[in-house]
């Protein structure tokens, strides 16, 4: 045993020489240093793009022979996305195609600086008192392009993508029915007699007939007649698909927010900061 500790003992001088530069324990301990302390009240919950956010803040620091700096105002920026289109010709089921993305477009970086003076102090708080506001850039305004009146295939493009229009199309395709063939195929005009493609089956449960398309000769199955088939790809354009007739519109939306998570970082003149609870807010138009 004392021969190891013989060998340790320079491996263990040499490591504290080495942290001259980089010193390990200092980079990766916590100093204990208390920062002021720190309460904030904002305006509301929701400030118009281009506009500030007013503010009410109160600090203080408990450290002995220790003044407060400087007050700052940062945040992040978050933007989030809604996407849907629906289809509502069909009536044998819903289809919509729904997304929602929430992004970190900007990381937590300091928008305003305010200055400190021992005039904020009150006497009824026991605390500091700041009234101030920090801005909101016009350019995060919301967006929504939502149930247009006319169809535009750019922007289409723009908010979901190219090629999301034929993906759109041939993934309903499979899905498709007798009555959604036929209810979008008059409803566009291009079938005028659907009875041509119709069959009927008695229902005992229902009491009922069902119509479909005419079997088969084999009778094995109701397959969708190949002249509809060919209608549907060469003369259905994704416009007409989410064309709503009752609405007089088009059924899809894309809109864009972006929310803010704020917060106040108090210093003092250690340069040592204390901050207030985070708060999030809307950027509304």
């Amino acid at each position: 045993m004392r021969n190891i500790k013989i060998y340790l003992l320079p491996l263990l001088l040499l490591s504290m020489t080495a942290c001259d530069k980089h010193d390990f324990f200092d980079e990766h301990t916590i100093t204990g240093e208390v920062g002021p302390q720190a309460y904030w009240e904002i305006g509301s919950s929701a400030v118009s793009a281009g506009q500030s956010l007013s503010f009410q803040l109160q600090y203080y620091t408990s450290v002995q022979g220790v003044s407060i700096d400087h007050s700052e105002a940062w945040y992040n920026l978050t933007e989030n996305i809604e996407r849907q289109v629906s289809c509502p010709w069909v009536s044998s089921f819903t289809y919509s195609v729904v997304s929602s993305l929430s992004e970190e477009k900007r990381v937590e970086q300091k928008i305003k600086v305010y200055e400190h003076t021992e005039d904020l102090w009150s006497d009824s708080l026991h605390a500091y008192y700041l009234e101030n506001s920090f801005p909101v850039s016009s350019t995060l305004a919301p967006f929504a392009w939502s149930n247009p009146s006319e169809f535009e295939a750019d922007k289409m493009d723009q908010y979901f993508g190219v090629g999301f229009m034929q993906h759109f199309k041939d993934s309903l395709e499979q899905k498709l029915k007798y009555a959604d063939y036929r209810s979008m195929l008059i409803g566009l005009g291009l079938v005028d007699n659907f009875m041509q493609y119709t069959d009927s089956t008695f229902d005992v449960n229902s009491d009922s007939y069902i119509y479909h398309f005419k079997w088969n000769a084999d009778s094995t199955a109701q397959p969708v007649p190949e002249e509809l088939t060919a209608l549907y790809r060469d003369s259905v354009s994704f416009d007409k698909l989410i064309y709503n007739p009752a609405e007089s519109n088009y059924a899809v939306s894309y809109i864009r927010k972006y929310v803010i998570r704020a917060l106040i970082r108090v210093y003092d003149d250690r340069d040592v900061y204390g901050i207030t609870e985070p708060k999030e807010i809307e950027i509304i138009q």
